[in-house]
């Protein structure tokens, strides 16, 4: 679980974030947006944000008021090792506000696909459709050929199962999705043989509605330029779709934009905007995604200069996610990323991630952290979503504004397929209440009990329920309901 509390910003860290613009030669309006976006900030993210695991190649979406964020795991096959081959264990996190991300734990690995190898799991996209979560993952097959998979979920936040099948007839690496409309588009970047040269071509194609298969031929994108090399990311914006790609040969400016008007392009052609977005990452090559949330753009990608718990170094292939604002130009082109230590700022939810209050009612999975590996699922009969995988010690932590100190009843909408388990209440630091829940029949047999806590008035209150309990799993929640008594 990645749960972090935002860094307080004092002069100090402005002073060296301020050089660190300096030294990427970065001294215009750009680093004076970023500055004063930043200077009323009193919680920061930090960069990188996930520290937990070696999280690359992030690939970000904004479904339901969350954002989640999708990412490889670089695992070498020793501590020496220089290749990708060892990459393997796809992870996704969430967060509600930007700074506390929430890790819900592995969601596919290579030893799930039938038809591929071991290792060699790079960097994945995410769809959603309807009520599926998709996710798209390049891997080679066991003749050693670069295929896209599919795997599903009920869930974004996973266990993803294969399809048991790679999209067939092409070939290539790091898929992405854009939805426009009730259209999805597949993105890859792929290669062709041109005079005995190997050349990086991105594609593009409509899939089916079952998400498993082309619609359409592949067609070469058009982009206005000639190096493109990987990590291609789509995105629309006012009418206008931005093409933007990843060049790693690059020596200063690893990430590049061009602008079409249709999801095929040609982008970057007569009439339209092109340049570059990112400069190169600290110690690695640039991966990005760029989503709109809360009202405010963000550019997310990897850095390889994070030095882990175990005194591990980063490298090209030891990265984790990093994320920096970005900004518009007024004739519409992206201005150069700005990228820092601090990170950005705490945001309240668009979705509703705002504090609820109580006496009111508490959605189970809008929790802002959790620990023992519990994930937000989509299951039968449940109010919207719940959490389960929740076993003995595991916690979920939420937000709360407590209107009146006093006693209040708190109501437990559950299921439990096991023998149930005990819930204990913590505001803050303190215990103030506890309940038994007793085994319902199944994960979708949903029951309600009820525990008395003392609570007391304040806003941004944490509110921690703590499980325990014999088994592999215990219970499934699906929310709370808090009255005064």
């Amino acid at each position: 679980m990645v749960h972090r509390r935002g860094r307080l910003l004092t002069a100090a860290v402005s002073a060296v974030t301020v050089f660190g613009m300096a030294v990427a030669g970065i001294t215009s309006a750009d680093a004076e947006q970023q500055q004063a976006a930043m200077a009323t900030a009193e919680v920061a993210s930090g960069n990188p944000i996930v520290t937990n695991i070696r999280g690359a190649d992030p690939d970000v979406h904004v479904w339901d008021g969350r954002v989640w964020m999708y990412t490889s795991q670089d695992r070498p096959p020793i501590d020496t090792s220089t290749n990708y081959s060892g990459m393997d264990g796809y992870h996704v996190f969430s967060s509600t506000d930007m700074v506390n991300w929430t890790d819900h734990g592995e969601i596919l690995r290579s030893r799930d696909v039938s038809w591929g190898s071991r290792g060699y799991m790079w960097a994945p996209g995410a769809a959603r459709r309807g009520t599926t979560n998709y996710l798209f993952y390049p891997h080679k097959d066991r003749s050693g050929i670069w295929r896209i998979g599919v795997a599903t979920a009920n869930s974004p936040a996973g266990p993803f199962a294969d399809s048991g099948r790679h999209i067939p007839n092409i070939s290539g690496i790091d898929p992405m999705v854009l939805q426009d409309g009730s259209d999805y588009y597949l993105y890859w970047s792929g290669w062709k043989n041109e005079g005995g040269q190997t050349r990086h071509v991105p594609y593009v194609a409509k899939l089916m509605s079952n998400m498993a298969e082309l619609a359409e031929s592949p067609r070469v994108v058009s982009y206005g330029a000639t190096n493109h090399k990987e990590g291609i990311f789509v995105f629309k914006k006012a009418g206008t779709y931005y093409f933007t790609y990843t060049d790693w040969q690059g020596e200063s400016d690893q990430g590049f934009w061009a602008t079409g008007s249709s999801p095929y392009g040609p982008f970057g052609g007569a009439g339209q905007l092109k340049g570059a977005v990112g400069p190169s990452p600290a110690g690695a090559q640039d991966h990005h995604s760029i989503i709109r949330y809360a009202g405010t753009w963000y550019y997310f990608y990897h850095v390889g200069n994070y030095t882990n718990a175990a005194g591990e170094p980063g490298a090209g292939y030891r990265r984790n996610a990093s994320v920096d604002y970005l900004h518009f130009r007024a004739d519409g082109g992206l201005k150069k990323v700005v990228h820092t230590t601090t990170g950005v700022r705490q945001v309240a939810s668009p979705g509703g991630a705002n504090p609820p209050g109580v006496p009111g009612r508490i959605q189970a999975e809008d929790f802002t952290a959790q620990t023992g590996g519990v994930r937000i699922e989509t299951t039968a009969g449940a109010d919207g979503r719940s959490i389960g995988y929740v076993t003995d010690g595991s916690s979920v932590t939420y937000g709360v504004d407590v209107a009146a100190t006093g006693r209040h009843q708190v109501t437990f909408r559950y299921a439990s397929a096991a023998a149930g388990g005990r819930i204990s209440v913590r505001q803050g630091r303190t215990q103030v209440g506890a309940t038994t829940v007793a085994g319902t029949g199944g994960w979708t047999a949903w029951r309600s009990v009820t525990a008395d806590v003392d609570l007391q008035a304040g806003t941004r209150q944490r509110l921690t329920l703590t499980f325990e309990g014999d088994g592999d799993y215990l219970l499934n929640l699906d929310r709370l309901d808090v009255i005064r008594r």
